[in-house]
């Protein structure tokens, strides 16, 4: 029997604004729930079993995951890091090997699939997948490989220019139950005067393998792999998906019901994925491959850019444009002159004559002429503020990040980087320089100036 085992049990509060009513596991890519897709990839792979580890917000979780046989859920009673978390996960699966993953890795299924294909075989005791350390990594643990592909040690925050472990490991159940149990609860592999959380690192246990002489693979992630850890890398996961799946999209498919009016305007070779029901109209303006989801309307001169993707049963129309890359999620509206370039997820209204770039949460309304700024004076990026210590991302840094159940009224400004907590209201007119906190109602305070006015005032 082949095993997996998905740790989704953390508060995640990095991901802020979009932590605290929500598990980080459950935010989507493409639509789908970061950890249903770590899911669905290992069912496809033939996994008879999964064990997921929940905690924070378990019902999320089990939300998101419910309807799959092959899944059971194992409780965390209390938040001690991922190896605890992944001790308690292997108590709930039979299988002689093991697939272990961190909910909140967003990679190809081909990635996990490599993993799988090299238990099957033999080729490795065990194995670690890693990936390229991103230069705005906000933690990380260095990989050193050795010229035959093995790993050759496990450093924390060492060199940025070696790969990181990317979150996916595998081995015999009972080998990495053994190494678990031998982790120190901390990453004690660190240069001189770093200062580790007390939190254990499961490559420290494959570390340990090693040093026992075992032969532990450094497997390389497929196409790409986000670690999601904080709102920007969210965005980031969306539009590395939505490359990765156009680039491999073979050819144009449009379901039943799928209708493209003879008036719309595709661009040459686009490859198309029109899901039941949806539909293209006339005087549209389609620019590259787009994924369209049952019942999605494009209407009335909307222009899309290439890579968009729709979730179900949303209207865009009148004079709308989405840019490139950029997805949207089911019963969404994006109406008269709205613009909008990044990641909204489901019931976002955009209704008229708004500029929006960011990532908006669920159900949240944006008012008229609302503005997103996205270029400081100094051309800088804004610094982020994270559990109180600065980050300067290298990429959407200077996107707006709005929680859910957030909505803005008319004419609404919002200054490069700022992020609103969930459950807020900011007022119209209102000029956003800082990250508001959730559970905010933020209104403008307006001075006005009155004086005499009239015929005489121009000499009558």
């Amino acid at each position: 029997m082949k095993s997996a085992v998905i740790l989704a049990a953390g508060e995640s509060n990095g991901t802020w604004p979009f932590s605290g009513i929500r598990q980080k596991a459950t935010m989507p890519v493409l639509n789908v729930p970061m950890v249903r897709r770590l899911a669905q990839h290992l069912v496809s792979l033939g996994i008879q079993e999964i064990a997921v580890v929940t905690g924070h917000r378990a019902e999320a979780v089990r939300a998101c995951l419910g309807d799959l046989d092959q899944v059971r859920f194992v409780t965390q009673p209390a938040p001690r890091g991922p190896v605890d978390a992944a001790l308690h996960g292997l108590d709930g699966v039979r299988g002689e090997s093991v697939v272990l993953c961190c909910g909140d890795i967003v990679t190809p299924r081909e990635t996990l699939a490599a993993a799988v294909e090299t238990l099957d075989r033999g080729d490795a005791e065990a194995l670690l997948v890693v990936a390229p350390c991103p230069e705005d990594a906000p933690h990380w643990t260095n990989v050193e490989v050795s010229a035959d592909g093995l790993i050759a040690g496990v450093i924390g925050h060492e060199n940025r220019s070696l790969p990181r472990f990317g979150g996916i490991a595998a081995a015999r159940t009972d080998t990495l139950r053994r190494y678990l149990l031998r982790n120190p609860g901390m990453m004690t592999q660190v240069s001189i005067g770093a200062m580790p959380p007390v939190e254990g690192d499961i490559a420290q246990s494959f570390d340990l393998m090693r040093q026992d002489g075992m032969e532990v693979l450094a497997l390389e992630a497929k196409g790409f792999l986000v670690d999601v850890d904080r709102p920007w890398q969210i965005v980031e996961a969306n539009y590395a998906a939505g490359r990765y799946e156009v680039q491999n999209r073979k050819e144009t498919f449009i379901a039943e019901g799928a209708q493209i009016d003879d008036g719309a305007c595709i661009a040459e070779g686009a490859k198309l994925w029109l899901g039941p029901g949806a539909r293209i109209g006339r005087g549209c303006h389609i620019k590259g491959a787009v994924t369209l989801g049952a019942g999605v309307r494009v209407e009335n001169g909307a222009i899309l850019g290439a890579d968009v993707t729709v979730g179900a049963h949303t209207v865009m129309r009148d004079y709308c444009s989405v840019s490139s890359g950029s997805v949207i999620g089911a019963n969404a509206i994006v109406s008269h002159c709205a613009e909008f370039t990044g990641v909204a997820l489901d019931t976002v209204y955009l209704y008229h004559y708004c500029c929006v770039t960011g990532l908006l949460g669920l159900n949240v309304d944006i008012g008229a002429a609302t503005v997103c700024g996205t270029l400081r004076f100094d051309d800088g990026v804004r610094t982020q503020m994270v559990k109180g210590h600065k980050e300067h991302p290298a990429r959407f840094g200077d996107f707006t990040y709005i929680g859910d159940y957030t909505r803005t009224g008319v004419n609404v400004m919002f200054m490069p980087g700022v992020k609103v907590g969930y459950y807020s209201c900011v007022g119209a007119g209102a000029i956003v320089y800082e990250d508001v906190p959730e559970r905010t109602l933020l209104l403008p305070k307006q001075e006005q100036v009155r004086k005499e006015w009239g015929p005489e005032k121009y000499g009558w």
